[in-house]
């Protein structure tokens, strides 16, 4: 287990870096598999002034990032759409996006030209070596899901709403409904689809390891079937009552991210394979599971991607279980 804390080659040709619509700059990202930047910000807002005036105005920031990344700004008042899928809840707000319009980082609050530039850089660099070896590793045909029978391939685009190329005409009440939206599962809702409810438990999370004893401790301690708790459809298994108490006090504080499921592939794939308690990795304080020890490494390069992930997960959704 791991305890994570949290050389870039130009374009052959020459790049547009200035946007003021998005649908267009991800366009020219795609054809360029170029990053971008969404800057968010409003007429009325003090902050985003000081920085078109001190960051957007400067020449500096065209001749240090042309090339490398695609900047487009954003008005929210006139983006509500944008401003909704991308819950942005103040201004000036930066999300740095791949081609696909995922967010790989985010930055909110005025910055500075220095930082802004060395910001915009670090993401990109991080981007380019991310996507070399992603490529790699699909060339060699290695798979990165061991643990799975399903064939899943990473580096490739993964569905993301259509409402980002079409233009925004749905009505108001009809929009609310859209994939703009992501809606929490109740975990014991009835399934649409079989008209049956969820069964109460998928399976033991963690292997029977004791959550909280691994949060403290960063130990694999053995759970007792004595004390258990279920949680989102899984149960855990506890060393003690006392750990057991804390875990329901606070699940979310100790149980792993994202029900489990490994995020690099998640990430790239839009699907839920369960990770491995032999792959684990801490990165602020949450715990996250991985397939292979590579889709860990993956991880360590790029934290900052893989936990900006978007999805709500319930049970049903997790495609394969890990038998020991």
């Amino acid at each position: 287990m791991l305890v994570l804390t949290s050389s870039v080659s130009g374009q052959a040709a020459e790049t547009r870096f200035e946007y003021h619509d998005f649908r267009e700059a991800l366009k020219q990202a795609r054809e360029h598999d170029l990053p971008m930047i969404v800057h968010f910000s409003t007429t009325w807002c003090g902050p985003c002034r000081t920085m078109n005036q001190m960051v957007f105005s400067s020449p500096q920031l065209k001749e240090a990032l042309a090339g490398k990344i695609i900047l487009v700004k954003v008005d929210g008042d006139q983006s509500p759409e944008l401003v909704r899928m991308y819950r942005i809840t103040q201004y000036p707000t930066d999300l740095f996006v791949d081609p696909d319009g995922r967010v790989l980082a985010t930055s909110s609050g005025a910055t500075g030209l220095n930082e802004y530039i060395t910001q915009a850089i670090q993401v990109q660099a991080r981007y380019q070596q991310t996507k070399k070896i992603l490529a790699s590793r699909n060339k060699s045909g290695h798979s990165p899901a061991k643990t799975s029978p399903l064939d899943v391939r990473l580096g490739q685009p993964a569905p993301f709403p259509r409402e980002l190329f079409e233009p925004a005409n749905l009505p108001a009440e009809q929009l609310a409904q859209s994939d703009l939206e992501e809606r929490v599962p109740d975990p014991r809702e009835i399934d649409e689809q079989t008209g049956q409810s969820e069964p109460e438990v998928v399976f033991i999370a963690l292997d029977g390891y004791c959550p909280v004893k691994l949060y403290q401790e960063r130990a694999w301690v053995r759970g007792n079937p004595k004390w258990t708790v279920q949680y989102r459809q899984q149960k855990y298994l506890f060393s003690d009552a006392e750990s057991r108490d804390l875990f329901e006090a606070d699940p979310q504080k100790y149980a792993p991210r994202l029900l489990g499921c490994d995020p690099v592939i998640m990430w790239e794939t839009d699907r839920a394979i369960p990770g491995s308690t032999e792959f684990a990795a801490y990165y602020n304080d949450s715990l996250y599971l991985f397939s292979t020890a590579e889709n860990r490494e993956i991880f360590e390069i790029d934290p900052e991607r893989y936990t900006n992930t978007r999805h709500v997960l319930a049970p049903r959704d997790v495609e394969a279980t890990l038998i020991r």
